[in-house]
């Protein structure tokens, strides 16, 4: 359920700089455009972490993809829907495959797009709470909410924290929640490889990048975000993953996935859903670009600038 009202919302809306305006009209957009990938990659049994770049997301859809939406501020004959209903918000996609471009009113989504109603109920709800988020902002912007300056003051902001403030706008509550109960983040490149997997196989699939109850004991405790050694990715995979590379494809999770999908490679995964080779991926990574940047998203992901 939404916080405030179209016209509350317009209202607060006005009262931003133009450089606000912009700023969340773009946020919106490229909000929206994670969601629809990530609700069209699960349905194809991707397992896509959250907060995965979109751009990464469309690598591995081949039908539709979210461009954009318009808000024309009222109901207009200028902004239509594909049945021909005028709108004031109109939502855009594009065909992969055939080029096909779509217009239409989130309400008819599934009409015109003959996607399964799970998929559109998951589009819907994303949507949803992206609105959420807007008018939590724009109501604390009304209240005239302030951002704690010793939270913000610290170093090694995550960039979607350092945007708001750049902008003189209010940190949201689940930004606020992992500042106030997550230590800063350490670089992700400075992070020793340390750890040696043993040779053995586990008995039960276990995630070699996240916490398991039975084995956070003071002994194995590592950073969460540490690669183990001792592993090789298989020769066979070696082109394949710097073709994606190549390409732009900053995830891991996303080059695994890739490799499933277009080049056969096995698809058995931890408990958690991540491929089982996933740190052969990232180990081969960052043995031929040692200098790249890399960030981490939480456990789930390890993110390449090359």
């Amino acid at each position: 359920m939404l916080i405030l009202s179209v016209q509350e919302r317009d209202a607060i809306m006005e009262s931003l700089s133009a450089e606000q305006r912009d700023f969340l009209t773009k946020q919106l957009n490229r909000s929206r455009r994670t969601s629809f990938a990530n609700a069209m990659a699960r349905d194809k049994g991707f397992h896509i972490p959250d907060n995965t770049n979109p751009e990464d997301i469309e690598f591995l859809l081949s039908d539709w993809i979210y461009t954009g939406y318009i808000d024309a501020g009222c109901v207009s004959p200028e902004l239509r829907c594909e049945c021909g209903r005028q709108l004031r918000y109109q939502h855009q996609v594009d065909n992969k495959a055939t080029g096909e471009t779509k217009k239409f009113g989130i309400e008819h989504l599934k009409e015109h797009l003959g996607i399964d109603a799970e998929v559109v109920a998951a589009v819907k709800k994303g949507f949803d709470a992206i609105d959420y988020e807007l008018d939590e902002l724009l109501l604390k912007v009304k209240n005239g909410w302030q951002n704690d300056p010793e939270i913000v003051g610290r170093g090694n902001l995550p960039e979607d924290v350092r945007m708001h403030v750049s902008h003189g706008l209010p940190l949201l509550n689940r930004q606020l929640a992992k500042l106030r109960h997550v230590a800063p983040p350490r670089r992700a490149e400075s992070i020793p490889i340390q750890r040696v997997v043993p040779v053995a196989e586990p008995p039960a699939p276990v995630d070699l990048f996240s916490w398991n109850a039975q084995e956070d004991t003071h002994e194995n405790a590592q950073e969460d975000t540490a690669l183990p050694v001792g592993m090789e990715l298989d020769d066979r995979w070696h082109a394949p993953v710097l073709e994606y590379v190549g390409r732009g494809i900053r995830s891991a999770r996303v080059i695994c996935d890739l490799l499933i999908q277009e080049k056969g490679a096995a698809d058995v995964r931890f408990l958690t859903g991540k491929p089982r080779f996933y740190p052969q991926v990232c180990l081969f990574i960052e043995s031929k670009y040692p200098d790249c940047a890399v960030t981490t998203n939480g456990t789930e992901d390890r993110l390449y600038n090359i």
